[in-house]
């Protein structure tokens, strides 16, 4: 499928309903805190916003539609939000996020003009600072190719990106709907989901716009969230291996697991030689060849 101006909106004047939508889990101060940026923005459109919430105990948050879910992982509970939305256009955040009074209006208005159907946000530092400068964000080393080529921007300057960051993002609710939404089975770490959604908008032809007026400060908080991080950064490797291979070529996506092999392998030599983290450095590498066959 190639891009077709059917999935836009005609213009920015045409009645359309935003969905705001945030999966947390177990971190109550910050979702009220984003909460109160939501519900606080400066646009005409009419926008909902829809809180689904993995926790171990239901709490109260007024302003929003709320729902408690069992199931853990980021990519359910933004599926589950999804079906119980009624936006035409999709906005996507993370619950240890706060944004201005514009963000919403930034992030959806190249979507409203009618130019692209996915929009990126610009994820910044508590402090409102851009994470990288043009010219260097993709010079950062890496033995994962598909990291480097789905990277966001996070820069001072706009311009058309691979990149979708999933709690940092707007996108129509048919192109969404089209690319099938976030992958389940990457939960509950929900690690590279957005990498997927990337390669699929490539595939499809969607093309993504980079909004550094979009900016979202972003706290990483290492507590709660809707993720289990335990073994996410192990899972980014391996779902990175198995996107290229479903999206890509049995090939590419061989040459990427044997890159990432080789650097479990040195991490593991590496702990023998000092004496330390030698069974977790090699229960890594056991993994990694056991989930990237």
């Amino acid at each position: 499928m190639i891009w077709n101006k059917k999935f836009y909106f005609a213009n920015e004047s045409c009645a359309f309903m935003i969905s705001v939508i945030i999966p947390t889990r177990n971190r109550p101060e910050y979702i009220k805190l984003l909460l109160q940026d939501v519900l606080n923005q400066d646009i005409e459109a009419s926008y909902e916003v829809i809180v689904v919430d993995q926790s171990d105990t239901p709490q109260a948050l007024d302003g929003c539609t709320y729902i408690h879910l069992s199931a853990t992982g980021p990519c359910i509970s933004r599926n589950t939000a999804v079906r119980n939305s009624k936006g035409d256009i999709l906005v996507f955040l993370d619950d240890d996020s706060r944004i201005g009074t514009d963000f919403i209006r930034e992030i959806t208005q190249p979507i409203r003009s009618g130019d692209y159907p996915v929009v990126a946000g610009a994820i910044c530092d508590p402090d409102g600072n851009y994470l990288n400068e043009p010219q260097d964000y993709l010079s950062k080393p890496s033995d994962n190719f598909l990291k480097v080529l789905v990277s966001n921007p996070n820069h001072s300057t706009s311009r058309i990106t691979l990149g979708i960051p999933a709690g940092c993002m707007a996108i129509t609710r048919q192109t969404f709907d089209s690319l099938g939404g976030f992958n389940e089975e990457f939960d509950p770490t929900g690690a590279g989901e957005d990498r997927e959604l990337a390669i699929k908008c490539l595939k499809l032809g969607y093309p993504v716009w980079y909004n550094a007026n979009a900016k979202l400060l972003h706290a990483v908080h290492a507590d709660g969230g809707s993720r289990d991080v335990g073994s996410r950064s192990l899972m980014l490797d391996v779902h990175s291996y198995h996107i290229c291979k479903a999206h890509m070529s049995v090939q590419l996506a061989n040459t990427l697991r044997d890159s990432i092999i080789k650097r479990y392998r040195k991490q593991f030599y590496q702990a023998v030689l000092k004496g330390k983290l030698v069974r977790t450095k090699y229960a890594l590498l056991k993994q990694a060849k056991q989930l990237m066959p």
